[in-house]
Formats: C-alpha cells, structure tokens, sequence
C-alpha cells in the first residue's frame, strides 16, 4: 500500500468537513481519559477532556509520535542481510558498505520514503544519528527542508582522525554529533565532541553497550544527553543512567534482528526515561506503531509492560529525549502535534499495543489543521 493524505481544509475539501468531532478517548501523560478534538472546516478549534457528543469517530487522541532514534540514511539498502551487529552496522560492515557505493541521490530517494512513511504512520518528530561527515548532513537536510517531520540531526565525523576543525564544521551544520560506540572511536576525539556540543549548546549522544558490555563510568564521564540500546548493559549500569538522569532510548525490532533485547520493566523499574526508536532503517521501517507494539509484546515477556507505559514511550517519553529542557505536562492543546487512531473494540490501548489489532492512523493535526489520510493501491 502507497499512501498520502489531504489537508482536511484545502477547497477540495471544504464543505464536507463542516464541524466535526474526532476522538472517544485523549491520551494524557496521567493515562487515557474521555475526549475529542472539535474541529471546523479542517481546522482544529479546540480538544475537550470530556465525554465526547455520539457523533464523533471511534478514535484516539495522542500526542504524536516520536522516533527517539533513527538512521534513514540507510533505508535504501532495505532490506538488510542477517549477520552480527559487527558484521552489520560495525566499522567496516555492511552498512558502511553500502553508504559508500551508493549514490547521494539513491540516499535521498530513500529518506524521503521513510519521511513519507513516519509521517503517514503518526510520527512528526525524530532524532537521527547520520554518518559520513558533513556530506551525509548534507543529504539529510535536503530532504527534511520542505517535510511535514521536525528532525533533530546529529552528525558524525567522516573517520577517528577528524580535527578540531573538522569538528566545528560539522557542528555548525547539524543539531549535535552522535557516535556508534566508545569503543569504536578514540577517546580524546569523544572529549573533544563531547566538549564542543557544551560549549555550543548541541546535543551528544552515543550508542552504547549494544552486543557487549562497555565501560559506564567512561561513557557517563563524557556527559551523553542520552544512551542507545544498552542491551548488554548491567542493572549497576542501568541505576548509574538513573542517576545521573541519562534517559535511554530501545530499538525493540532492529535489536530483535541481532538476537538482542532491551529489559524495558527493568529500565522503568530503576527510574530511567525512556524512549523509542526505529533504528536503522535498511532494518526496520521507521514505523512506530509497529515498535509499541513490538516494545509491548516484548515488555510482557520480561516481567510486564502495560499499554499505558508502552503507548507513553512514544510520545512524552520522547518529548523527553527531544527536548530535556520542555517541561512534559498533562496539558494538550491543538497547537500541538496530534494523531488520530481510529479502533474498534472497547479496550482502545490494548487494541493499539496489539499485534493484530485493527488500529490505524486516520489523521494528524499540525498546526491547527486536520490533515486525513488518504490511502490508495498503487
């Protein structure tokens, strides 16, 4: 299936829409509670936290989605080989491979596949960790300049050997810098990152302890904003995040494909945010109902997720890592960024967590405006 959508309030749809009420249920960072959005003409006026009137659609409002973690400048390798994380997306594997025979344009056509996909399935925010220097920043921000998704792009260095003013140039250009692990880089080359996003008020963040355990006090001295993966990490490691309020952010699909996997309760259980991601995308397409869904059914394995905490790690939990300054409340508005699911049974969080449930994005509001999916056969 293809997929795109209608501004609810474009001359083609006017007059149809008139008022209109979307939603049975809000959900809220205090759980899931009556209420719609009351809209006219395409145009979001206002969300009520009260029983809905009977003519409002079956559907859920969330705070849209966040992907706490990507790498779309991967997606047009899709699908990827088996292999071990080093085989894979280590130095020198796979996908560093495939980045360097492709072409640029070959690398935009599939972010904006991807952009295209996150958008259509309720994501409108992401944070992405885009390698090859200045040259991948680049690629990255063409595509994102005229997108409806609001991307926090973190760079990397082109190799171990970038200088101080290789540095400044790639931060001048991106959001932050992010690097795969400590160990794959020298540690001096992390100080000095790590120094230069403070000094500049960008974002530093790491993969770290993916397929083996790292050394925590050495990753936690360079002061992350946050941590990626921490499959292999201990629960000494976990608390020390805790405390020092280093949220982490799980990619339950693409660690999946490695025979890996996050401990979600256990990450909640000691005190840490955290979030989702969709990882690489030449893995898992960057769609985030699929990851609640996946983090769930994972979560129940592990000793127990609610619906609640799974559906919150993708939208507050994710605000959180977006933006550690934003204080997250309860409090939604229509000028924030919505989506709008619709469901079907009684139980419309665990339909939305379910792997077989019926639950599909039907809307997302940005800026006031209802914007419809509209979904056709190629």
């Amino acid at each position: 299936m293809m997929g795109n959508y209608l501004d609810a309030g474009s001359p083609s749809c006017l007059g149809i829409m008139a008022e209109e009420y979307l939603g049975n249920w809000v959900f809220t960072q205090d759980g899931l509670v009556p209420g719609c959005v009351r809209s006219r003409d395409g145009l979001a006026e206002e969300l009520l936290l009260e029983d809905p009137p009977p003519e409002s659609t079956r559907s859920i409002v969330l705070p849209a989605f966040v992907n706490a973690h990507t790498h779309l400048g991967d997606a047009f390798a899709y699908p990827a080989p088996k292999g071990s994380v080093e085989e894979i997306v280590g130095p020198g594997g796979y996908k560093h491979r495939a980045l360097a025979s492709a072409t640029d344009e070959e690398k935009r056509s599939g972010m904006r596949a991807s952009l295209d996909l996150m958008w259509r399935t309720g994501t409108t925010s992401f944070i992405d960790f885009r390698e090859e220097g200045l040259q991948g920043v680049s690629c990255l921000r063409d595509v994102t300049i005229d997108a409806d998704i609001g991307g926090v792009v973190l760079g990397r260095p082109a190799g171990p050997s970038s200088t101080d003013d290789d540095l400044r140039a790639l931060i001048g250009q991106c959001d932050g810098l992010a690097f795969s692990s400590i160990s794959d880089w020298p540690l001096d080359l992390l100080e000095k990152a790590s120094g230069m996003c403070k000094r500049f008020d960008k974002v530093f963040a790491l993969h770290a302890s993916e397929s083996r355990r790292e050394d925590i006090e050495a990753i936690l001295r360079l002061e992350p904003d946050f941590l990626v993966h921490m499959t292999a990490a201990s629960e000494d490691d976990i608390a020390a995040c805790a405390d020092k309020r280093v949220p982490i952010v799980v990619c339950p699909r693409s660690n999946k494909a490695f025979g890996l996997s996050p401990d979600i309760p256990m990450l909640l259980r000691l005190g840490v945010s955290v979030a989702l991601g969709t990882d690489n995308a030449m893995i898992c397409e960057p769609d985030m109902m699929s990851e609640i869904r996946a983090a769930y059914h994972l979560g129940a394995s592990a000793g127990g997720l609610s619906e609640f905490d799974a559906v919150r790690l993708a939208t507050y939990s994710g605000h959180k890592v977006l933006n550690p300054k934003r204080k997250i409340t309860t409090e939604l508005s229509t000028s924030d960024d919505l989506v709008v699911i619709d469901v079907q049974g009684e139980d419309p969080l665990l339909e939305l967590v379910s792997s077989d449930g019926s639950a599909e994005v039907s809307a997302v509001i940005q800026n006031g405006m209802v914007r419809r999916m509209k979904v056709w056969t190629a």
